[in-house]
């Protein structure tokens, strides 16, 4: 993942899915990675990841489609 930053903890990769879904619909490349061990699958995050260049963006348009 290199410099990637963590903008969003999903409680399942459904949910996750969607928010990345939500950032490529604005332009923003990310990626979905699960955080915790396959060993206790409900109890990971599932984390949502962007360039840095773009995590200030990325978390403007999170929070403003969560308003809507």
């Amino acid at each position: 993942m290199g410099n990637w930053t963590l903008i969003f903890s999903a409680g399942s990769p459904h949910e996750a899915e969607m928010v990345r879904g939500r950032l490529e619909e604005h332009g923003i490349n990310a990626v979905v990675m699960d955080q915790g061990s396959r060993l206790y699958p409900p109890l990971a995050d599932v984390g949502v990841y962007v360039e840095p260049d773009h995590a200030v963006r990325a978390m403007h348009i999170l929070r403003n489609s969560s308003e809507a």
